[in-house]
């Protein structure tokens, strides 16, 4: 029996089928799987600084390590600054629960129950040092896989050019499939970058305007800010929360909604100034589409699946694109205003 002879319901049972076995081995093979994507993503990043250093002679190998001891050097210092900014938090808790307790109790005079608001119960200290003493325990594995990320990041750096050039050689440069996957992966690693620097815009506005408004840590705010921003929605609604809680225990009601307005304000600045040339060249997903691959692939791939959901899905996006039979699928994902 043929594809052609089947009927259009037996046709789609099939796919659906093949979809589910694969995704239930992507999610089989995440301990692996993920560090994998997690390399791509750094190389994708980092492949413009490897090409400027080639152009310009430097070896590719001395050009890749580069890369790669930037990256350890960066990963190594954002480790330090959280460790000593997360020390520092962790002592000050018992002073930021007795503070957030007598703002609370000053509710009462606006006829809110201050018994019904248990916020502190999720800043306890005890808990949070549990967690904490969690995460230091796997310290290991975590150093095994980063070393397993740093290795791979090089290798896809030193790899990059022979892979295109054994796909141009085999697909013929002139090959439409050839021509979307070079258009597709500049695209990609376009967004990539753009998103990085959005984010970072983000971050720093955010750990600019906390510390101007005497709200303290305000350099660990602005750099979760900057972290969980790769998270859309999501990400930064959760990042808001630490900074709100002490701004309305330093400053009160007030200093926690001015907080609120202003990350809201910086994040909706960062999205609009840099962000659209991204979604004019066809890479801007429905809000629906968005929220959806962060559970979804937040579900297949766990952290690694919700920090990446967005490069993704755009990836899933550009690879229905490239048949005509699948492509009104990648268009449905679109948010429908892209720009001619």
């Amino acid at each position: 029996m043929t594809g052609e002879s089947l009927s259009p319901p037996a046709r789609i049972a099939i796919v659906g089928a093949a979809v589910v076995i694969v995704l239930a081995g992507v999610r089989a093979a995440t301990p692996i799987l993920g560090p994998f994507l997690v390399a791509v993503f750094f190389a994708m990043i980092t492949a413009p600084a490897m090409a400027w250093m080639t152009r310009r002679g430097v070896p590719p190998v001395i050009a890749a390590g580069t890369v790669v001891a930037g990256l350890i050097g960066i990963l190594v210092g954002a480790a330090l600054f959280l460790g000593a900014a997360l020390t520092q938090f962790l002592l000050s808790l018992p002073r930021y629960r007795a503070a957030l307790e007598a703002q609370a109790a000053a509710l009462a005079s606006y006829g809110i129950d201050p018994g019904s608001i248990r916020i502190w119960d999720y800043i306890d200290q005890g808990t949070v040092v549990r967690e904490v003493a969690g995460l230091a325990r796997q310290v290991g594995s975590i150093a095994f896989d980063a070393f397993l990320v740093f290795i791979a990041i090089g290798f896809l750096l030193l790899e990059a050019p022979r892979l295109a050039a054994g796909l141009r050689r085999h697909l013929g440069a002139e090959s439409p499939l050839y021509r979307h996957f070079s258009q597709s992966g500049r695209l990609l690693i376009e967004y990539v970058i753009v998103r990085t620097k959005v984010n970072l815009v983000t971050g720093v506005g955010t750990g600019l305007f906390l510390y101007i408004l005497g709200v303290e840590f305000a350099a660990l705010w602005g750099f979760v800010a900057f972290v969980l921003s790769y998270v859309p929605y999501i990400g930064l609604v959760a990042a808001a929360i630490p900074p709100t809680l002490l701004a309305l225990v330093g400053i009160g009601p007030a200093g926690a909604v001015t907080v609120i307005i202003a990350i809201a304000l910086i994040d909706a600045a960062a999205e609009n100034l840099i962000f659209p040339q991204i979604a004019s060249q066809g890479l801007n997903l429905s809000p629906f589409v968005v929220l959806f691959s962060v559970v979804f692939w937040g579900l297949i791939l766990g952290a690694v699946g919700v920090f990446l959901a967005i490069p993704l899905t755009i990836a899933v996006k550009l690879f229905l694109e490239s048949w005509d039979e699948t492509r009104w699928i990648g268009e449905l994902m679109d948010a429908g205003d892209r720009r001619e």
